[in-house]
């Protein structure tokens, strides 16, 4: 089969692999369709990586294969899946921490190599833990495999909004409006809250205003917080989110949000430039800094009925979609802190 393979910093190869086959418990799907998330272009950068690896987490596709002793899923069935399912036992998952749950990062969907997504191949196996306990989702016939991409980032960011704990009519900054800012903006809407955006592209600023945001400030701005403030009649924000964390973002977010607001920063990856943060400012103002990342089975159920309702309108937050093939050439332009590109799909075949 074919795939992208990571072999270091930057470096995407398209080979042939071996196509992965079912053991016991296992299933094998045909991509059909999967998303390029922020962690994936996070892990591109990053050297350190064990390589060769397939990445790529957000999967549609078609099932293939079943290994024996799976008696749920049959070959023919559209699904989506999820890359991590935790144990739900541990003190991490008892906390709703679940991201730092052993099970949750010890399994996940692999093309062959090691387990690492995988989603950039033409064939991905799905893991018994995974298929055992709901890290497989059956696809309604309404439902495309573009849409059946969106499932993990719904997930990940009623997540952090459940963090959050905001209101209905409480403003909500949405700091980066890229792929996951893009479906914030629409996820806060549905939530009853009033999204404010920043980004430094303006191109993304348009987009999120189309999409429904109150107003929409470049990042660029050295009075940014000012002009937040000025919007909420100068009392701040009641929540931020940071999606994209870029060095001063975090400075903007604390300056721009209200005493007993929230601030958090959504994210499995950091911008390594140092910020000078004085924690006394976020005691003086009583504001929360909370962190989030990864799935929450306790989304869920919510995260299937946004999906699977049309009245969402998801589609409206892709920016490209790209034959697997090339995937690697549209590498670069992504990584620079200017990008316009918001949800990107990308289609082994």
């Amino acid at each position: 089969m074919k795939a992208q393979v990571f072999h270091g910093s930057g470096e995407l190869r398209y080979e042939d692999l071996p196509q992965p086959t079912a053991s016991e418990g296992e299933v094998i799907v045909a991509v059909k369709a999967v998303g390029l998330s922020p962690l994936d272009l996070y892990r591109l950068r990053v050297p350190e990586l064990e390589q060769p690896l397939v990445l790529g987490q957000e999967i549609a596709g078609t099932i293939v294969e079943v290994g024996p002793e799976v008696r749920s899923w049959r070959v023919g069935q559209r699904v989506a899946t999820l890359a991590h399912v935790p144990c739900m036992r541990c003190l991490a998952c008892l906390e709703d921490r679940f991201s730092a749950c052993e099970t949750y990062q010890a399994h996940t969907t692999t093309a062959g190599l090691t387990p690492s997504g995988g989603g950039f191949a033409e064939f991905v196996k799905v893991p018994r833990h995974l298929v055992d306990h709901g890290g497989l989702v059956a696809l309604p016939g309404h439902i495309t495999f573009e849409r059946a991409c969106f499932l993990q980032p719904i997930n990940s960011l009623l997540h952090g909004f459940a963090r959050l704990n905001l209101q209905p009519e409480q403003h909500i900054w949405i700091l980066g409006a890229g792929s996951l800012g893009a479906i914030a903006v629409l996820l806060a809407q549905r939530l009853g809250l009033h999204p404010l955006v920043s980004d430094r592209n303006p191109q993304r600023l348009e987009a999120a205003l189309d999409l429904g945001a109150k107003a929409a400030f470049n990042s660029n701005s050295d009075d940014l917080h000012t002009k937040v403030r000025a919007f909420t009649d100068g009392e701040g924000v009641d929540g931020a989110l940071l999606t994209e964390p870029q060095g001063w973002d975090v400075m903007h977010a604390l300056d721009g949000t209200r005493p007993g607001g929230k601030l958090l920063c959504m994210t499995d990856y950091a911008d390594p430039l140092p910020v000078p943060l004085d924690p006394l400012a976020f005691a003086r103002r009583q504001i929360d800094l909370l962190g989030c990342s990864g799935l929450s089975p306790r989304q869920q159920s919510r995260s299937l009925t946004y999906l699977f309702d049309h009245h969402l309108p998801l589609e409206t937050t892709i920016s490209d979609r790209v034959p697997l093939a090339e995937l690697a050439s549209i590498l670069e332009p992504l990584q620079s802190p200017n990008s316009d590109s918001r949800k990107i799909l990308v289609y082994p075949s």
